[in-house]
């Protein structure tokens, strides 16, 4: 079929110029530019779509979802009702609601702050399975997590794929493919991790106090081969936060290609947000006045980052801080703090959690949807012998 503007996008064939008729003929490699502009949104379905239009766009890109190459990076998991799923694509605010009946064979455990599902078998061992709802591509782990109540966040890293979760009282889990058990890394229940997140092939995480750790490879001996695998890997030390640092908050997120380090004062105490880029070569922090048209949502469950321009209302360059609220009656609240990172103007915004679980209470704007998924917790299902 050619492919032309009439063909596409409706245009009446007496219309059709010389030029309308020259889409098919695009170079191919500018085709492949134009495809991988949208890889580079983790944009999979315009991707496909894109193929979709002729043979001349479909020859000279890839099949990358049939292959099973494609890994969602830029998604974010929004609600879940059984087999129903919602995402969005936080770089180009593209909404999905998919069905996927596969999930009613597993135990839901939680997923990646990329779209990945993690999942376990119903019945023991309780083996995990990480599924790509965008491919119905499932990797299986020989390994079963050990119980644990909740799931806070959880990241896939390649080369092998080695999965990492957070959960309960500040202890950090992870496992390649062949792990016959999950490793752990804890921390003093009082200074538990807050922030967990994938950079450059490593997994970062920050503690209450602002220190840093990153998965490291163990070193080996002259004459060996250092293979990286869940047994070789450690979380190490980074960057640890100056003695004497007054009481903050702090929050560990990828935003933008960069890693970002934002620190708030503890209530009643002196001093605004600040926000340093972690410079994963140098170790050091490096002080931020801008973060562009980004906005941040970050809690103590799961912190976010949204291209702003791609979701009406959201405001770039703002951090929305969003923390629990004590309420009568034993409800979930919660208080969001808007920040402005270049002008330093602070502002508050109390909204009710409660009211967004579903039913006919559903949130007013999209900055509650975000600031909703930023403080959702994953209840892992128990399983069966």
């Amino acid at each position: 079929m050619p492919c032309t503007l009439s063909t596409q996008w409706g245009a009446h064939p007496a219309k059709e110029t010389a030029a309308t008729k020259g889409w098919s003929s695009l170079p191919d490699d500018l085709v492949v530019q134009v495809g991988d502009c949208l890889l580079a949104d983790n944009d999979i379905y315009s991707y496909m779509d894109f193929r979709a239009v002729c043979t001349s766009w479909r020859s000279p890109t890839k099949d990358i979802a049939k292959a099973g190459r494609f890994e969602p990076s830029k998604w974010a998991l929004l609600d879940r009702h059984d087999d129903v799923l919602t995402f969005v694509n936080v770089e180009t605010g593209r909404f999905l609601v998919k069905n996927i009946p596969l999930l009613r064979k597993y135990l839901f455990i939680g997923a990646t702050g990329g779209g990945m599902i993690i999942l376990k078998k119903s019945k023991s061992p309780n083996q995990v399975r990480v599924l790509n709802p965008f491919t119905g591509l499932i990797v299986r782990f020989k390994a079963s997590l050990p119980i644990i109540g909740w799931v806070r966040e959880a990241t896939v890293v390649t080369s092998p794929m080695m999965l990492f979760i957070s959960g309960e009282a500040g202890k950090i889990m992870w496992a390649d493919q062949d792990s016959e058990k999950f490793q752990e890394f804890g921390v003093d229940y009082r200074n538990a991790p807050l922030s967990m997140t994938p950079f450059d092939d490593k997994v970062y995480l920050s503690d209450k106090e602002g220190s840093i750790f990153s998965s490291n490879v163990a070193a080996v001996t002259a004459g060996e081969h250092s293979h990286r695998s869940a047994q070789t890997i450690s979380m190490a030390s980074t960057i640890r936060r100056p003695a004497g640092d007054p009481a903050w908050d702090c929050y560990l997120v990828k935003s933008g290609g960069e890693l970002l380090l934002v620190t708030r004062p503890w209530y009643g105490v002196h001093g605004k947000p600040v926000v340093h880029r972690v410079d994963a070569e140098r170790n050091k922090l490096e002080l931020v006045t801008s973060i562009g048209n980004r906005a941040l949502f970050l809690s103590d469950v799961r912190c976010l980052s949204v291209e702003a321009s791609k979701f009406q209302a959201i405001q770039g360059g703002c951090i929305y801080f969003v923390d629990p609220v004590p309420t009568a009656g034993n409800r979930e609240a919660s208080l969001m703090t808007t920040f402005h990172v270049a002008d330093q103007v602070q502002d508050d915004i109390i909204f009710d959690v409660a009211t967004m679980a579903g039913g006919s209470k559903q949130p007013f704007t999209i900055a509650q949807v975000f600031a909703n998924y930023s403080r959702s917790i994953y209840y892992s299902e128990p399983g069966f012998n």
